[in-house]
């Protein structure tokens, strides 16, 4: 949902005026115009708003950065999902060739609703005033338009740092871009094992394992009402495991499942929208999962706790991220917690993301922690930087 439109309506009348700014220097093959639109996503967030005011989206056109459109729009991320998105960039004309990275400036007025309703000032870390940096690669062709979405992962980007009795909600943005025309989907259902009853609000990501059997969230998104769902924006050629740990509520009560992954999903030109559907056995009784993180991030800086588990893909083992939560940092100390963690063994580790006065982003990871997440009991896994 676009909370300001008037601003939106103003903004496609400067696209033409804005795109005239947009002169040669990119790796073009040719001088005849192409065109670019610039749409925003989002994944689920556990949040009831994030509000973005978007002041211009750029691209990095030779030695520089170009504007391709000033939007100056305000756009809660979280109405953003389920194949809903906002348009920052409308057609702008700029020389075909190939591009690789995009900026997007935010101008104040950021903010987070939390699931009791209060509102919160976000904090743009200084190094990100002059842009959230957009690595991607595409190209653009005349006489057609390109498609290019920008996927914001609110769960993960945003942070809580206490001071006393007040408290600092910090933006630091995960967040890719990809060309809408190389990408494919996995959609299908969840349901309950016992009943087949649909699981609506369970969290499901797509993702990859690396060389080493490290996994990446590569896309997440929720489950509606009758249990179905939808990860997009997987590129062409990838190959992607489904998984998920499922939590729904009914009324005051909340249930959870044990975390299932599919085996290996191959998103390729011929079948670039495969189907995965799965059903979750239900836990009567849950643990917890919480622990010290040190030395505590400072404002520049954001931890995200992965809880992994070894999970049956399709057949063969292997390691995946089943739950992320976000630190939060009091009194200069910081700590996380996982709630209703169906008992079994786990691993944790955070990873720090830090924002230098440039906008240079800096990761650092702990090692990871094992620990054994007992009903009716919360473990403990203390996590260390080096």
């Amino acid at each position: 949902m676009i909370r300001s439109a008037r601003p939106l309506l103003a903004s496609l009348a400067v696209l033409a005026a804005a795109a005239t700014a947009i002169g040669p220097g990119c790796s073009s093959s040719s001088s005849s115009p192409a065109r670019l639109s610039v749409k925003l996503v989002d994944g689920p967030g556990d949040f009831k708003a994030v509000t973005l005011h978007v002041l211009r989206v750029e691209i990095m056109d030779g030695g520089g950065f170009t504007t391709l459109a000033t939007p100056d729009v305000t756009v809660d991320l979280l109405s953003l999902t389920g194949g809903v998105s906002a348009t920052l960039v409308d057609g702008a004309t700029l020389p075909a060739g190939h591009y690789g990275q995009l900026r997007l400036v935010l101008g104040s007025g950021n903010t987070v609703t939390l699931a009791d309703g209060s509102v919160h000032d976000l904090t743009v870390p200084s190094g990100l005033q002059s842009g959230v940096k957009l690595v991607t690669s595409f190209d653009v062709v005349e006489g057609t338009t390109r498609d290019v979405f920008i996927d914001f992962d609110a769960r993960r980007s945003i942070f809580v740092h206490s001071a006393g009795a007040s408290q600092k909600w910090i933006l630091r943005p995960v967040v890719r871009a990809v060309d809408r025309l190389a990408t494919g989907s996995i959609h299908g259902t969840l349901t309950d094992a016992a009943t087949a009853a649909p699981l609506p609000g369970a969290t499901v990501t797509a993702q990859t394992l690396d060389t080493a059997g490290a996994p990446a969230v590569i896309r997440s998104t929720v489950t509606g009402d009758d249990g179905t769902y939808r990860l997009d924006l997987l590129p062409v050629g990838g190959t992607f495991h489904v998984v998920s740990q499922p939590e729904t509520a009914a009324g005051e009560t909340t249930a959870s499942y044990l975390a299932r992954a599919s085996g290996p999903i191959a998103i390729t030109a011929a079948d670039a929208t495969p189907t995965y559907d799965a059903a979750f056995t239900s836990v009567a009784e849950t643990g917890a999962l919480a622990g010290a993180i040190t030395p505590a991030a400072s404002d520049a800086s954001a931890d995200l706790i992965s809880l992994r588990q070894p999970l049956d893909a399709g057949g063969t083992p292997a390691t995946f991220e089943v739950r992320a939560v976000t630190a939060t940092v009091a009194a200069s100390a910081e700590s996380y917690q996982a709630l209703r963690l169906p008992a079994g063994g786990y691993t944790a580790l955070a990873t720090r993301r830090t924002v230098d006065a440039s906008g240079a982003e800096v990761l650092a990871a702990t090692p990871a922690v094992a620990a054994t997440v007992v009903a009716g009991a919360t473990a403990t896994a203390d996590l260390a930087f080096p």
